[in-house]
């Protein structure tokens, strides 16, 4: 047996079997303490932390039972073992109902004991590490932690709290493909009073028809071929919490009906199953396509349609909240960070020009892909624009948009097009000139203007010509 190595506290009024427990336990690399009654337990236990308390029910004064009542008060997470006589089996039974962790009977083996007190130990760490992981997962979902300072963006925060509020609102979200349907549903399950209870997310999509029903609603044994064994459905193992359906548009009508029976009578029955299952669920649900007009189509059952649209949460686009994007560029570079251990880096002013005016159709999920391709592609501590993936900086922009939404002066726009044109034509002076035109030393000199450090090419396209080798010839015609 490995060794146990916490602090623990003993309380036991017999001098000799607190003697005798105090060496076993102190054997086993653990810290002891004692005391003698409850009253001292309590003293003890204000004076420093313990990981468990082992007490006899039979002490002077205060009892045992009482003792373990006010730590289950003042000290919930404390593990608490009772130690009883056989005669006493009903107290030890009183103790397990006001919290003990366990309890033995005396007379006892003190390996046994040990057993008893390690497994005391291990429940009260599990149960210290799912919570520690359920505040971190509520963390990660605050809705405070969804990135975005925009007008859109704070009165998503609002609708998040509100619905998260009422415990049994149902939600549908709606948004294109891309702008984190799941991550909001996450967000009202975690700020609710139902957030230690599961978190069931299903792709309705995902799933074929024939199976997406016993997935959902569970089936009994021998309801068709290959259900060797009762199982509960996804719904039932959500009891208490949160069920996410998402592209709810694509479940077919007669899952749509048994889904409506479930928002309407609180109940679920198994496929082949004729018993009733009582379940206490929020449901939430999430369409890339407008539901409504699936319905009035008659495409999704209208019915189904408003008891899931009990509170409609539209999602916005990314290209309709710019000013977030600089806060969602610089959370992705520190998570990225975070995660490879490497220090942050940043993107360059042109760069970020990009990000900021590209139209992100695959909205925030495209942006996230393109900073973590920027970081992979990129060597140094900047960002460079050739840094993006090509699907970013390579498609036709309207320069003139690009410039009312970052505020570009008239300079800059002609920069912008110069350079443009230039790519466009493959570096070609002369090609460049004719579109833009106006002559090819006017160009050169625009183009030393801008900073401009690529080749160009001249009229023989085999043989290209550096800036510098343009600024020789300008040199030599006016000689």
């Amino acid at each position: 047996m490995s060794n146990i190595s916490q602090r623990i506290l003993i309380v036991e009024d017999e001098a000799p079997m607190c003697e005798l427990l105090t060496t076993f336990f102190s054997e086993k690399a653990c810290q002891v303490d004692t005391a003698a009654d409850g009253e001292q337990a309590l003293a003890r236990l204000e004076e420093r932390d313990y990981a468990l308390v082992i007490t006899d029910i039979k002490l002077p004064g205060m009892s045992g039972l009482e003792l373990l009542a006010r730590i289950r008060v003042d000290w919930p997470e404390m593990a608490v073992v009772i130690m009883t006589a056989f005669s006493s089996i009903s107290s030890a039974v009183e103790a397990m109902k006001l919290g003990a962790e366990d309890y033995i009977g005396k007379p006892f083996q003190l390996d046994e004991l040990a057993i008893t007190v390690e497994k005391a130990l291990e429940r009260r760490s599990l149960r210290r590490e799912v919570r520690e992981l359920r505040a971190e997962v509520r963390d990660r979902y605050n809705f405070s932690n969804i990135v975005g300072r925009s007008k859109p963006m704070q009165q998503l925060f609002e609708v998040i709290r509100r619905i998260a509020a009422r415990r049994d609102a149902s939600a549908l979200i709606t948004g294109s493909t891309g702008t984190g349907k799941e991550l909001v549903a996450r967000a009202i399950h975690y700020n609710s009073d139902r957030r230690d209870a599961p978190f069931m997310p299903i792709n309705c999509s995902a799933i074929p028809d024939t199976l997406l029903e016993s997935e959902l609603f569970g089936h009994q044994k021998g309801a068709f071929t290959g259900a060797h064994e009762t199982k509960r459905g996804l719904i039932e193992e959500a009891q208490g919490g949160t069920v996410f359906l998402d592209e709810i548009n694509t479940l077919s009508q007669s899952l749509q009906v048994k889904l409506l029976r479930v928002l309407q009578e609180r109940v679920v029955r198994r496929v082949g199953g004729r018993e009733n299952i009582q379940i206490d669920i929020r449901l939430v649900s999430a369409s890339n396509q407008d539901l409504e007009d699936a319905a009035k189509r008659g495409e999704f059952r209208q019915d189904l349609f408003y008891r899931l649209n009990v509170v409609p949460v539209r999602l916005p686009d990314l290209k309709d909240r710019r000013e977030d994007i600089p806060l969602l560029v610089h959370h992705f570079l520190q998570k990225f960070a975070q995660q490879h251990g490497e220090p942050p880096r940043r993107f360059a002013n042109e760069a970020m020009r990009v990000l900021m005016t590209h139209s992100w159709p695959g909205n925030v999920r495209e942006l996230e892909n393109a900073v973590e391709h920027a970081l992979t592609m990129g060597r140094g501590e900047i960002l460079l624009p050739e840094d993006l993936p090509v699907s970013v900086t390579a498609p036709e922009r309207d320069i003139v948009h690009e410039a009312t939404l970052d505020g570009a002066t008239l300079a800059e726009v002609e920069r912008r097009y110069v350079l443009r044109v230039l790519e466009k034509m493959g570096g070609h002076q002369i090609k460049t000139s004719k579109v833009l035109g106006i002559d090819r030393r006017t160009l050169y000199r625009r183009l030393r203007q801008y900073g401009y450090t690529g080749r160009l090419r001249g009229e023989d396209e085999e043989n290209d010509e550096s800036l510098d080798d343009e600024a020789e010839q300008a040199k030599a015609s006016s000689m």
